[in-house]
């Protein structure tokens, strides 16, 4: 079992959220790099891995975010930078949109597609096929786990260069993947409730991180709507030689860079 959040440092507050399926572990080397300057919180969402529990009727970007609106409140953080990547992009902009974020960093955000796009039906259909080798991975443990077979697939998915990842992170994906509790019930309430809204009411400084080869989430058709949309200021910065899940492959990259973001973001009007 894990557990659900890893707090170092001190600082300004930097929440970092993790993809979908995934868990908290995805951010440990970076949340070790950013603690020599920032109070940071890797958590657990909702209804996966270790996470706290998420009850069935809150399945969908509103459930989550309000379950991490209690974790923010027990730990006494009313606002803090909130990165987030892929569905934890997603989730910082509606935390942005309820006036929690002092700034959001998305990491290859989710949610920025039209509605009722390929792209939409294309991401939703991709976890429905992979589920069955996670459901098979479940049953045999950590046996599955470590094994390259089950592996490589999620993992080719995740990053640009398979090579790069960490046997133990790579090992620790598939253990919360499989474990996920809420892995087909919660597609359907993405599908319901579409693509993000209300993105022109966020004013906070953001920073939209990308990765140079996400074949995942491609800009110029997940990406686009951010841009268009933020009526604040936006900054774009390219990971380069990185897929979908950077934190998994070059974790210094990725740490520099939200380096770049909070250091241009800290001490800005808008900081709460």
């Amino acid at each position: 079992m894990v557990t659900s959040a890893y707090l170092r440092g001190s600082g300004e507050p930097v929440l970092l959220l993790h993809g979908f399926t995934l868990s908290h572990h995805v951010w440990h080397r970076v949340a070790d790099d950013l603690a020599s300057d920032y109070d940071v919180l890797a958590l657990t969402m909702p209804g996966h891995w270790g996470g706290p529990r998420l009850r069935w009727r809150d399945l969908g970007i509103a459930g989550i975010a309000d379950g991490i609106e209690r974790e923010l409140d027990a730990m006494g953080w009313n606002t803090c930078h909130v990165v987030g990547n892929s569905l934890g992009g997603q989730v910082a902009f509606e935390l942005a949109r309820r006036g929690r974020a002092r700034s959001v960093a998305g990491v290859n955000p989710g949610g920025g597609w039209k509605r009722f796009s390929r792209i939409e039906f294309r991401v939703g259909s991709g976890f429905v096929a992979q589920f069955p080798l996670m459901a098979l991975a479940r049953v045999l443990g950590d046996r599955a786990a470590a094994h390259r077979f089950f592996q490589r697939p999620i993992i080719a998915n995740c990053s640009h260069d398979v090579s790069r990842v960490d046997p133990d992170d790579a090992t620790n994906v598939i253990r919360a993947v499989s474990h996920c509790p809420v892995y087909l019930p919660i597609l359907s309430a993405f599908l319901r409730d579409g693509p993000l809204r209300g993105l022109d009411r966020i004013t906070v400084p953001t920073s939209l991180i990308l990765g140079e080869f996400d074949t995942f989430l491609p800009r110029d058709t997940c990406t686009q709507g951010f841009v268009d949309e933020l009526s604040g200021e936006v900054e774009e910065i390219v990971l380069p030689g990185v897929g979908h899940i950077p934190m998994l492959e070059a974790p210094d990259v990725v740490a520099r860079a939200l380096r770049m973001h909070l250091e241009r973001v800290v001490g800005c009007d808008d900081v709460a």
